[in-house]
Order: structure tokens, then sequence, then C-alpha cells
């Protein structure tokens, strides 16, 4: 049976999460056909695998550890490490030297995807509707209401909408917690929706699209993780609306060369999607959006994460050269 360590942890604010995430897909793996290691990231070169919770140092030279007097070699990695590093594509060149593939996108993807001004920026040059944007400079003007957030990271960490001037610098204080590079994008007005995608053999599917209605003023992080946010999956929405965010995100997935599983959110008003964010390691708590979509789609959740496994066996990753088209 193949070894396969689920990575978890992280250097970034999103750890806990990503320990939840790492939870389910280790609960759901098919325990017959795989050995499932949950793996806890430290920092970029320090691993350690748990078991019985006592925690293995990983050796770096070939990412294996000893257990019961054997060695232990990893086949194939489960990427559940939202944030740094492993979301924002830091550890790629790590697993591709050891020619050990992994369940998300590439250096350069991710790197991009990740950056959410530069993805922003990326997806308008190719034809895309995105929120207009900005990096914040000081005395930067703008229209308000206005949305302030980090440049660089997840889960709806440091973001807020500004109604003006006088709450513009405690957002900005707020962002720069997270990330020194802070945006400044244009509001828009609309239902938020949002659209898992992956691909299996030369296919990229979608899942049900999940409507995200807040209690508070947009979807941060408190609505998220606090239990103020209604998640109705599949959502409200039209024949016609539903096809069409469902082809973008394909389109999406193609275009900028994604790989596992993805979730494209988008802000749709007068029948407009704009994509606000791709998310290249959407969370998978058992409270996540991503399992509801499965479940709607009645997928398997084990069959799932094994044909995402699967998967990997028919694509060239470790593949250095793959980036943007």
């Amino acid at each position: 049976m193949e070894n396969i360590a689920i990575l978890m942890g992280g250097t970034s604010k999103e750890k806990e999460i990503s320990l939840k995430s790492a939870e389910t897909i280790y609960q759901h793996i098919d325990k017959k056909k795989y050995n499932p290691y949950k793996v806890l990231c430290l920092n970029n070169t320090l691993f350690k695998v748990i078991v019985n919770k006592k925690h293995i140092k990983i050796n770096n030279t070939d990412f294996s550890f000893q257990l019961n007097g054997s060695k232990i070699n990893i086949d194939k990695i489960f990427m559940m490490i939202h944030g740094a590093p492993g979301e924002n594509g830091e550890l790629c060149t790590y697993f591709e030297n050891k020619n050990i593939p992994y369940t998300s996108c590439n250096e350069q993807v991710s790197e991009l995807t990740f950056n959410k001004f530069k993805c922003n920026q990326h997806l308008d040059s190719i034809g895309y509707k995105v929120p207009k944007s900005n990096i914040y400079q000081i005395n930067y003007t703008t229209k308000y209401p206005c949305i302030v957030k980090p440049s660089s990271s997840g889960s709806s960490f440091g973001v807020s909408k500004v109604y003006n001037q006088k709450e513009m610098q405690y957002a900005i204080e707020n962002a720069t917690t997270h990330d020194n590079e802070v945006i400044i994008e244009e509001f828009i007005d609309g239902r938020e929706l949002t659209c898992g995608v992956f691909k299996v053999s030369t296919n990229i599917q979608t899942l049900p699209i999940t409507e995200i209605i807040s209690e508070n003023d947009i979807f941060d992080y408190d609505a998220k993780y606090n239990g103020k946010a209604i998640e109705e999956t599949p959502a409200n929405i039209n024949k016609a609306m539903q096809e069409k965010i469902q082809k973008i995100s394909e389109k999406v997935y193609r275009d900028v060369n994604l790989s596992g599983i993805v979730r494209i959110d988008f802000i749709v008003k007068n029948n407009t999607p704009y994509i606000i964010e791709i998310n290249t390691v959407p969370g998978f708590s058992e409270e996540s959006i991503m399992p509801k979509m499965l479940k709607c789609s009645n997928i398997n959740i084990t069959d799932f994460i094994t044909q995402q496994l699967e998967f990997l066996n028919d694509t060239n990753k470790p593949n250095k050269s793959q980036g943007v088209n």
C-alpha cells in the first residue's frame, strides 16, 4: 500500500484550520488502499509525523521516517496546508527534488494565486471580470465603500469593508498584521457564490455552487468560522447563472493551469460574475464548504480522496516546467 503524508500545519495563522482539514482527510481516506500519516509542518524544512500522539521527526534527505524499527518512505503528499508554506507554493521544489507528487498546484501557479493582487491583475489581463484594485500607498484616495485586505493571506484574515477615511487607518493596520502588502479593492454589491473545481484524467469537473450569506457586512473570519453565515448548497440561482459560473470556473482552471482541488469565489452583480479569489487549498474541515459540495453532488468523500491520489499517477508532477499559461 502507498504511504500518504497528509500535510498540515504550516507557519501562517491558518494553522489551526489546516489541522481540522487534515483530520477530515485522515478520517475519510481509504485505509484499505493507503497508509495515511498526519505530518505536521513546522517550517519549510522541519516536519514531524504524528503517530499515536508521538511526534517523529522526518528525515529531510528523502522525507522518510523510522517507525517501529522500519523505514517508512512517503509515496504521495495530500496537501492540506492553508497559507504558507503549502498553499503559496514554497514547498513545491522541496517535494519535486524528492520526486514525491503532491495534490496541489505547482510553485509558479501557487505563488500567483496566493497573491490576490497579482492574481487579480493576471485574470483581468486574460479577459476575466474582477474587481478593480490597487496596492495601498500613503495618501491613497478611493471611492467608498471599499474592501481592504492583505495581498497574501487566507481565511479572510485582515479583511475589512471600509465606509470612510476615518475607518481606513484601522483597516490598513489590521491588514498589515497579516501581510506587508495591502490591497484596496472596489466593493461590488452582489451575491457571493463559490464553485469547487477539480480534475480527473483529462476532465475538469465542477461541483454544485454554494451561496454565502453573511450576517456580517462581508464574509470575514468571524462570519466564516463563528457561525455567522449561511452557506446554501446548492445555491438558489437559476440554471443559466449556474452554468455560467461553472463554465467560467472550468475555463479559469484550464487557463491558469490549476491542479488538484480548487475553489473559485465570485460576487455576482447584475448577472455578471466577478472573480474575487482562487483558493488552491480550500478548507476541508467538517464545517467547510467543499465537503458540503461533495455531499450535495452525491460524491463519496472517501472515493473522492482516492480519485485525487490516483490521478497523481497520470500527471507529470512533479514538473518544474509547468507554469501559468
